[in-house]
């Protein structure tokens, strides 16, 4: 598992020739980092005893919850990626369908997961310690950062699939999900200003 792994032998594995892990799973990984952070700034206010500690506690919480999932979800894009290929190589257009389409459905749930970190983001810079307050945009730039890469993902994995009702509903939530990231961030760096 990915979490489990060195960072550094993480970031060797994605510099190799290896074909997993790719972008979808190091965005993941990308997302879980922010996530992290901005658990770090509710955590440093909470114990700081300031007047959103209540709040805090449970954003945290909720960062804590995608944080995992993300680990999570950058195991199963590496594993969707080498089911793309083995599908291929099989020949069987039935079965690189499916694959492209677990393939897509991984990457958005990885961009709504981010999206979710940018989003609580929102909170955590309006009411968070002024000195972890930095660490907690940085925690939102990543996870929007990943959430683009996902949404990048999902839309050139969407030129392959033919079933037309899958491609909507993908294309869909990605549109959505990338709004709703740029508004959010918009607020988390008014809310990071000095």
């Amino acid at each position: 598992m990915i979490a489990d792994q060195p960072i550094g032998e993480f970031l060797d594995a994605v510099a190799s020739e290896r074909v997993t892990p790719s972008g979808g799973a190091v965005a993941a990984v990308g997302g879980a980092m922010g996530a992290a952070l901005c658990e770090m700034t509710c955590i440093h206010t909470v114990r700081g005893d300031g007047s959103d500690a209540a709040d805090l506690s449970a954003v945290r919480d909720t960062l804590a919850d995608r944080r995992a999932q993300l680990l999570t979800l950058a195991d199963e894009d590496a594993a969707a990626v080498e089911t793309v290929q083995t599908a291929f190589a099989s020949g069987d257009d039935a079965r690189v369908q499916a694959a492209l389409e677990r393939s897509t459905t991984v990457p958005m749930e990885t961009a709504e997961a981010c999206l979710d970190v940018v989003e609580h983001a929102v909170t955590v810079t309006a009411a968070g310690t002024p000195v972890a307050v930095p660490d907690a945009a940085v925690g939102a730039m990543l996870a929007h950062a990943a959430l683009d890469g996902s949404v990048s993902t999902v839309r050139a994995n969407i030129e392959k699939i033919a079933d037309e009702a899958f491609v909507a509903e993908m294309a869909g939530r990605a549109d959505e999900a990338e709004a709703a990231g740029e508004a959010a961030l918009s607020t988390v760096r008014a809310n990071a200003r000095p």
